[in-house]
């Protein structure tokens, strides 16, 4: 199922066309108030995955980070290394 350049399967996820954020919610449950999902490279195929929720704090609307996963990749498997 991965591609080939010139005889070497693709390991780096950015060459499968997809982001942690894409398949995050099979693993883990949405918030009840998401906004957003950022995912940050760390290294390899090791990423930072923040999820992002709304906040009423004194009446005003705000967003915080409500998840934070570090993850890795491996032929298109999720591992959650540290929630």
């Amino acid at each position: 199922m991965l591609n080939t350049v010139k005889g070497f399967p693709m390991t780096k996820i950015e060459d499968w066309g997809i982001t942690p954020c894409d398949i995050i919610f099979n693993y883990v449950e949405k918030p009840k108030d998401y906004i957003g999902c950022k995912s940050i490279n760390v290294f390899d195929n090791r990423w930072r995955v923040n999820i992002y929720s709304k906040r009423m704090v004194e009446g005003i609307e705000g967003k915080i980070i409500s998840k934070s996963y570090f993850i890795h990749m491996h032929n298109h498997e999720l591992t959650i290394v540290s929630p």
